[in-house]
């Protein structure tokens, strides 16, 4: 789960149908288990999302070799992320999945002050991040004793009313954070974004997240 971008471990999962993974569609229905939430306590900095969530939008990005992020944006500021390879027209192997929860966000007035979110020494790609007194640290970059990492940069074609059209499409730079939380299964995962929609469309928001299986989520 720690790196999208370098390895997409394919499982016995596959999807050939539909344009999006595992029967994803718009205003599907999202159903996670929350046992294991339930289990970890208060582990986590974030809660489960009740089930149902509907799709509201499905976000696509293309990490090039066959490799693609598909973002499904739920109805209560969560996001499940599906990583799938394969080759372009065929059947294509799930790989890992996360769910997020948004917990903060910042809207940088304009340009310059977007700038100042992903330029080199800015604390989008800083060794550690902290969020509610809890520090995470980086997992991208050439390791986590270097004192800053640029962020990975990619572009995503968002879903809102059509599969096979994108409704807008926006630039995200992002870095990936963890951090070993006690009584938990699973390592908890931060998502720093900041996205360019546009002239003057600014975003930078935190997303707290875990790995799932397969198993601990239905779509529908």
């Amino acid at each position: 789960m720690s790196n999208w971008f370098d390895r997409i471990s394919a499982s016995k999962d596959a999807d050939s149908t539909g344009a999006f993974p595992l029967g994803a569609r718009l205003k599907g229905a999202v159903t996670i288990d929350a046992l294991p939430f339930r289990l970890a306590g208060e582990a986590f900095g974030f809660e489960c999302p009740a089930s149902p969530q509907i799709i509201e939008a499905i976000g696509v990005i293309d990490l090039g070799e066959g490799a693609q992020l598909h973002r499904l944006y739920l109805s209560d500021d969560a996001f499940l992320q599906i990583a799938t390879s394969g080759a372009p027209g065929g059947e294509r192997s799930v790989g890992d999945v996360a769910l997020f929860v948004y917990v903060d966000s910042v809207h940088p007035a304009n340009q310059a002050a977007f700038r100042q979110w992903v330029q080199q020494g800015s604390l989008l790609g800083a060794s550690t991040y902290t969020v509610a007194h809890r520090e995470y640290r980086r997992v991208w970059g050439e390791g986590p004793d270097q004192r800053w990492a640029p962020p990975i940069v990619f572009d995503e074609n968002v879903h809102k009313t059509s599969a096979t059209a994108k409704d807008y499409d926006l630039t995200v730079y992002s870095m990936l954070y963890e951090r070993e939380p006690d009584g938990a299964d699973r390592n908890e995962l931060l998502l720093v974004a900041a996205e360019d929609s546009g002239p003057n469309q600014y975003v930078v928001s935190l997303a707290l997240g875990v790995p799932l299986t397969t198993a601990e989520f239905d779509i529908t």
